[in-house]
């Protein structure tokens, strides 16, 4: 007999790690329940999901180093008398042994691929025994809409099915489908008719335009955005046509070998024109940003203080917070911009006005008008240790230790929506500087600008006017005309601006009264969502970047495997 019917919906890597830990926790109740677990993926990518997609090509790199890549083992798990096996770490999986690995040794990016196939391989692994035992189900269907019920019985429909019936529901749903940009829908309307005129709206999967630009014609891709997923983007493009190859390994610096006679340009471009900012290139290196023990302690301290959020009418109580661990570790560094000409309490304050004015000007900060090839040399030697860092790339590595502290303190906290936008808005902000590429990125982009491939002319804000062949680009005295646009610019986190249907229906569910505003849906530090007429927690729990409290890294894959998770399978369990 089947005590609990409980279904989740998206089983990507969150979806995989709350399934093992519900599971889990079962095993480990003295009345182990029995249960019926129904698995909706609708890329059928169980396990590991669209963004780590096994049959993506090798060039789109995790942009985690696989050092701090510490995905934890499972457990042997005996459910009801069903032996359910273990499954290795990360690090033990791949045959990474850090405590031999040399912490000058460069840091390692590997395929998301490569991500996917431990995904995949620890999912089958773990839901063989179960399938075998008619205890989980396995539905690659789209979702569409939830129901809840009088009795409070949850039921799903699906393109093909409706499955009622169901105790409760799961939704570890990641990137949704949002509207597009005025922008993006008038260069649709303009080149929907027209064959010689290409337009991607997607940078992924980069098997969509990778034949695109592979032809002998000449094609000359615009790259809307200058993020990561541009680097993605650019080594898509050029996939079929080339290779890198490095030729210094203390610095990554790399040339392009071209297999054929290239007669692709490619031209990226932003609103503000600044490219991403590398890591640094090893453990010794970036260990100089990482702050002690008692600093970490102290900081989570004060920014995780209710009195301080409740207060906040701003970012500068999480920004004073930061700033001292910042110029402490700044005026420690064996070289720096001009530190001797200035006191403790004046790098603390430069440090200050720059993370809340990122326009904010001072000698130790590198200008932001500095020529684009200039900024990516002088990133690359900050991050090789082999020139002297500014304020602002030691912000950007100090920030990204913190990170996680911040996301632990920040979460579900008592600062107003005002101010939890602004902390969001923020932490996008500085997201150039701490969610960095690897130096070898910033090497290939510099490659190609020797080899006359990528066109930095116009990476700032450019003018842009539609023609009959595509997209003139133009600055100042210069002018480019594009046959080929691939937009990478990916959408914030942000509910209002989602249109996929199963999202809409629970925002607009009369059956399901939930809290919602701007930022997302409100969920209890548990995961379950909140109902508005009674604050009572509904039979349905939501996980990942639309749970209002989620500040941010909700999407990479650390927090898939965090705490979050853990808390949803102990609840679960114990509302049996």
């Amino acid at each position: 007999m089947i005590n609990k019917r409980l279904a989740i919906i998206g089983v990507g890597p969150r979806g995989l790690y709350a399934a093992e830990n519900f599971i889990t926790q079962l095993s480990l109740a003295q009345d182990q329940t029995t249960v019926e677990l129904l698995l909706f993926e609708e890329t059928g990518d169980f396990g590991n999901g669209q963004v780590y997609s096994t049959d993506q090509v090798k060039s789109n790199w995790i942009n985690i180093t696989e050092r701090i890549l510490t995905l934890p083992k499972r457990d042997e798990v005996v459910y009801n008398g069903i032996s359910i096996p273990s499954f290795s770490c990360y690090h033990q999986w791949a045959n990474l042994n850090f405590d031999k690995i040399g912490s000058s040794e460069p840091d390692t990016y590997p395929p998301r691929a490569k991500i996917g196939e431990y995904l995949k391989q620890r999912f089958t692994s773990f839901i063989t025994p179960l399938l075998l035992h008619k205890i989980a189900f396995l539905y690659q269907q789209k979702v569409t809409n939830i129901q809840l019920s009088n009795n409070a019985k949850v039921s799903i429909t699906t393109l093909s099915k409706t499955y009622t019936n169901v105790d409760e529901v799961l939704l570890a749903i990641g990137h949704q489908p949002t509207y597009v940009t005025p922008q993006l829908v008038k260069w649709h309307s303009n080149f929907k008719n027209n064959s010689n005129v290409k337009l991607f709206l997607d940078p992924y999967p980069v098997k969509n335009y990778i034949d695109v630009t592979n032809t002998t014609n000449k094609t000359t891709v615009g790259v809307r955005g200058l993020g990561l997923a541009m680097l993605d983007v650019m080594r898509g493009v050029l996939a079929k046509q080339g290779f890198f190859k490095i030729i210094d390994e203390a610095t990554k610096k790399s040339e392009f070998i071209s297999s054929t006679r290239l007669q692709t340009i490619i031209v990226p471009f932003s609103l503000d024109g600044l490219p991403p900012v590398p890591k640094p290139l090893n453990k010794n290196i970036d260990d100089l940003y990482k702050p002690s023990d008692e600093q970490i302690y102290n900081f989570e301290k004060e920014i995780g203080n209710q009195t301080a959020q409740s207060n906040a009418k701003g970012v500068d109580f999480l920004v004073s917070a930061i700033v001292p661990i910042v110029a402490r570790i700044y005026t420690s560094l064996p070289h720096t911009l001009e530190t001797k000409n200035y006191t403790f309490k004046q790098v603390e304050e430069a440090a200050f006005k720059w993370v809340t004015n990122q326009n904010y000007k001072h000698s130790l900060i590198l200008p932001t008008a500095t020529p684009i090839v200039a900024l990516l040399n002088s990133y690359i030697g900050m991050a090789t240790a082999k020139s002297a860092v500014s304020l602002d790339f030691c912000i950007g590595q100090v920030w990204r230790h913190c990170q996680p502290s911040i996301y632990k303190q920040l979460s579900y906290n008592n600062c107003s929506n005002t101010v939890f936008e602004k902390i969001i808005k923020l932490d996008e902000e500085i997201k150039r500087y701490s969610y960095g590429p690897p130096v070898e990125s910033i090497q290939q982009m510099l490659a190609l600008v020797k080899a006359g491939i990528l066109n930095l002319d116009f990476v700032k804000n450019p003018k842009i006017e539609l023609s009959i062949n595509g997209w003139v680009l133009s600055t100042g005295n210069k002018s480019i005309e594009l046959n080929v646009m691939i937009n990478s610019v990916l959408d914030a986190p942000k509910i209002t601006a989602v249109k996929s249907d199963l999202v809409k229906s629970l925002l607009h569910n009369e059956s399901i009264k939930i809290v919602s505003d701007n930022l997302g849906v409100q969920t209890t530090k548990d995961g379950y969502l909140i109902e508005k007429d009674t604050k009572n927690k509904l039979p349905i729990a939501l996980l990942g970047r639309l749970a209002k409290g989620t500040v941010i890294g909700v999407d990479a894959i650390l927090e898939c495997f965090g705490d979050r998770p853990t808390e949803w399978a102990k609840a679960a369990v114990k509302g049996k």
